[in-house]
């Protein structure tokens, strides 16, 4: 056996570093088998929406830190496009995981983790109105009354479906920003938003001469999930038990009051009328019944149609 008291101090010093080097890369490379990563799309093509960007990527974290699994997100750009376009590079495998509101073909075409991102407030709806008639709504306490009035809503939204389907008076564009032009020179009458949505969208400029509603609200159950390919399994099985630690260990809902709790309470929900409206697009499957899964919502007051 050779011994390293048989070189020279500077020999001896390389022949450290060699065999340092040599445990160093065994080490990384170890490691680098154990990183399973995760490719997550991100917009970077408008600021708009980047709280609720921040919201969904934030959940993810907290979904991946209580996996058993060493999870890496690598983000994939992409540009502003509908859930139907989504779903469609999730199946082709572009990226891995994304958030996306529920329906039933969708749900055929893709494995939903069935925990509601939103706690369902999605569904719950108070509207952008032209500041010239800020009191539009003061005298309303009738759902045929909101309904004879054009609703300015997009395309490729399952809320426009569930809109149509009760029978409300509507205008389509592709884009939010079209929309603030059309209730901006009056096409529309009135443009509803999530709750969870309308207060930062109200800070943009695109919103000016446009003020929020405060004297009604609509309601209606709505799902975001997590959703990732069917043939996913270890993926959707790890997400799915993360959610659920994280609902338990109460970091799920700490998350959400830190993004959406002052908006909640910006809404004053006490003081609107809130009519609510079934959803018949909403598959079958969403777990309604799961009290924990979804914000608690006192709808005492509510007209029903």
């Amino acid at each position: 056996m050779i011994k390293l008291t048989q070189f020279s101090p500077c020999l001896k010093l390389i022949l450290w570093g060699i065999i340092w080097l040599a445990y160093s890369s065994q080490l990384c490379a170890t490691s680098n088998e154990d990183v399973h990563k995760i490719r997550y799309p991100k917009v970077v093509t408008t600021s708009l929406y980047q709280n609720q960007a921040n919201y969904f990527i934030d959940v993810l974290k907290l979904v991946l830190e209580r996996s058993s699994v060493n999870y890496q997100i690598e983000y994939v750009d992409i540009p502003t496009l509908a859930q139907s376009r989504s779903q469609s590079l999730i199946n082709q495998g572009f990226y891995d995981i994304h958030w996306l509101a529920t329906n039933s073909e969708r749900e055929s075409q893709l494995k939903p983790i069935r925990i509601p991102l939103y706690k369902g407030l999605l569904g719950l709806r108070i509207a952008f109105v032209n500041s010239s008639k800020a009191n539009l709504f003061a005298k309303t306490t009738k759902l045929d009354e909101l309904k004879n009035l054009f609703a300015g809503q997009g395309r490729d939204w399952l809320d426009t479906k569930i809109l149509s389907f009760h029978g409300f008076k509507q205008m389509e564009a592709s884009t939010t920003f079209a929309l603030f032009e059309m209730l901006q020179i009056n096409r529309i009458d009135y443009f509803p938003r999530s709750i969870l949505e309308i207060w930062w969208e109200a800070e943009q400029p695109e919103a000016f001469g446009l003020t929020i509603d405060p004297y009604i609200a609509l309601y209606y159950p709505e799902a975001v999930y997590f959703f990732v390919r069917n043939d996913d399994i270890e993926l959707y099985n790890n997400v799915l038990k993360g959610l659920n630690k994280a609902i338990a260990d109460g970091s799920f809902q700490q998350n959400f009051e830190r993004y959406f709790g002052e908006h909640i309470e910006r809404a004053q929900l006490h003081k609107r009328l809130i009519f609510s409206l079934s959803n018949p697009y909403i598959p079958s499957e969403t777990p309604l019944g799961e009290s924990r899964l979804w914000h608690e919502l006192d709808l005492q007051t509510t007209t029903a149609d």
